[in-house]
């Protein structure tokens, strides 16, 4: 489940032409720790998947 929200998540921003540097500034994460996420290494918990779908300006429910 959680490589598919990465991939979700990686997908959505690259759709939105952010780099990975500024998404992380704008959710107050380290580029690292968004790397890890995308990759399916780390998991996501809600409210982060709260900024991102704010952020990226998509549906929560696009994510899972």
């Amino acid at each position: 489940m959680k490589n598919q929200i990465g991939f979700k998540i990686k997908n959505a921003r690259r759709k939105a032409s952010i780099s990975q540097a500024d998404l992380s500034a704008k959710l107050g994460i380290s580029s690292s720790y968004l790397n890890l996420i995308e990759s399916g290494k780390r998991n996501v918990n809600v409210d982060l998947l709260l900024k991102v779908s704010d952020v990226l300006n998509i549906e929560l429910k696009d994510l899972s």
